[in-house]
């Protein structure tokens, strides 16, 4: 019978937020060189995208932008608070219409230096 070896992982939260990272900087790449819309929230705005309650903000308001900034031409959104921090991700596909990512808190900074690094401004 064939031996098994077992890798544990010295630090699963940093894994997984490697993985996460990988995941946004890929859809980010899915994004270079398409048109782009940025829409920021005002106060009241990012206050509520990031409450948890029966409402669920990030769906309202990530259809209202979508239908607003549905053009024909803009294909790719960037979603960010009244800080000027990344909270969503969305491009068009021809096949699945909008598709979007979500940008968790802790990782809005770094999100945010990866498109200055693109050179992206934000406030």
């Amino acid at each position: 019978m064939s031996e098994y070896s077992l890798k544990f992982s010295e630090d699963p939260i940093e894994e997984s937020r490697q993985r996460t990272i990988d995941e946004i900087h890929q859809f980010i790449r899915s994004m270079d060189g398409r048109p782009l819309a940025v829409v920021t929230l005002d106060n009241e705005q990012s206050d509520l995208w990031d409450s948890e309650g029966t409402i669920d903000y990030q769906d309202i308001y990530g259809r209202q932008i979508i239908s607003q900034i549905s053009d024909g031409s803009t294909e790719t959104l960037l979603i960010r608070n009244n800080e000027g921090l990344p909270l969503a991700l969305a491009a068009l596909n021809s096949v699945d219409g909008w598709q979007g990512i979500g940008i968790e808190k802790r990782l809005r900074f770094e999100v945010a230096r990866m498109f200055q690094n693109d050179e992206t401004e934000f406030e």
